[in-house]
């Protein structure tokens, strides 16, 4: 098997903060910053301002040092705490896919990559796609969630397309291109980004892998495209709403749940806008959801981040069905892989893998680990397909 895909690895305790400490630990580990600059970067950081700030000092500085890799990942990083309306938003992230296309431009001249556009509604779905050089072992359609860009997964489209198989990297409605150049925000029905590429390319056998949200997003599609057989649910992430709700302090929890049964809009609103003037994180995170979403306050946030799930059309998910989780994920509480294991009452088969601190695989979609996760996967693909024989 080869291996010349190189991963950042390894869960590192940077910040008390746990978001912070996340987000800090997936500059290096996703974005594959520099260790050691992160680690300085992590003394300064107090708030969103500072972060923005001082992931800009960081991206320029490594920019001038022609030192593009780094560069890429805090230039994606700086943009990534900027709220919808800073006119510097969207100027950053030109900036980091700028330098990354610039960067990995011979893997596209020469073909291992190619890069299209397919055609949806009023735009259009970027897509990164990736041949294998031998056998085909299957055909793999990825993506992510609420905040990732498809060009952060590079790593793992390349380390699939080395292992053997036919790789499909894209951006629907709500992320990264689709979002902020054509202003398409998220849909529920993933079905449709989905259908739009299986028609573009002609693929009828495929596997589908969606991390964090796309964890809700690709068990979607799957419960109304039959052309999908296989299912990777990599995050136990079964409603949004909740997992918004579980960032707020215990005591207001049911009280929004029942507001929000009672359709209590003024209500909603003072107490969210209250718990965002006290926690800059819950702030940020509502207003990437604004953006994302295509709301302007919280009821109509949490209303449509009720929507965002897949219990409600669990009974029509008859594939495959491979669930991922993490030990200690800061977002989703490790007890909600019993909710998702319980509604798939008609997958084909059901593996559930949890990953441990022990495999520096423990936090939020395995960031410390991917190599891991994606061998998992492989092995799993390999396993189904070889029963189908």
């Amino acid at each position: 098997m080869k291996n010349n895909v190189d991963f950042n690895s390894g869960e590192y305790q940077l910040h008390s903060n746990p978001n912070f400490n996340y987000q800090l630990n997936r500059t290096y580990n996703v974005s594959n910053g520099n260790l050691d600059e992160i680690l300085e970067l992590a003394k300064k950081i107090t708030d969103i301002k500072v972060w923005e700030k001082e992931m800009m000092v960081l991206a320029k500085k490594a920019l001038k040092e022609e030192r593009i890799k780094d560069a890429i990942a805090y230039f994606r990083m700086t943009e990534f705490f900027m709220y919808d309306g800073n006119p510097d938003k969207i100027k950053t992230y030109d900036k980091a896919i700028e330098l990354f296309y610039k960067y990995h431009e011979e893997l596209f001249q020469s073909g291992i990559l190619k890069f299209d556009r397919v055609p949806y509604d009023q735009g259009y779905l970027p897509v990164i796609h990736a041949v294998p050089e031998g056998e085909c072992i299957d055909t793999i359609l990825i993506h992510g969630g609420f905040d990732s860009y498809m060009e952060e997964f590079l790593p793992s489209l390349l380390y699939l397309r080395e292992n053997g198989f036919d790789v499909y990297l894209f951006e629907g409605p709500g992320q990264g291109n689709v979002l902020r150049k054509q202003g398409i925000t998220f849909s529920i029905k993933w079905e449709r980004p989905v259908k739009a590429l299986l028609d573009y390319y002609n693929l009828n056998d495929v596997t589908i892998i969606g991390i964090s949200m796309g964890a809700i997003l690709a068990p979607r599609a799957a419960a109304f495209e039959n052309r999908i057989k296989r299912v990777v649910a990599w995050s136990v992430c079964v409603n949004m709403f909740e997992l918004l709700l579980d960032a707020i302090p215990t005591a207001e929890q049911e009280v929004l749940k029942e507001l929000l049964g009672q359709n209590d809009k003024d209500t909603i609103n003072n107490i969210m806008y209250n718990q965002m003037e006290k926690e800059p994180l819950i702030d940020w995170a509502m207003h990437h959801g604004f953006y994302n979403m295509g709301v302007n306050n919280p009821y109509d946030y949490m209303l449509a981040a009720n929507k965002y799930e897949y219990r409600d059309v669990a009974d029509r998910i008859t594939q495959d069905f491979m669930l991922l989780g993490a030990e200690k994920d800061h977002l989703i509480r490790i007890e909600k892989y019993k909710d998702a294991i319980d509604s798939l009452k008609n997958v084909k088969s059901l593996t559930y893998r949890m990953f441990t601190e022990k495999e520096n695989a423990a936090s939020h979609c395995n960031t410390g680990n991917p190599k891991l996760v994606l061998d998992t996967i492989i092995s799993w693909i390999k396993i189904i397909k070889n029963r189908e024989k």
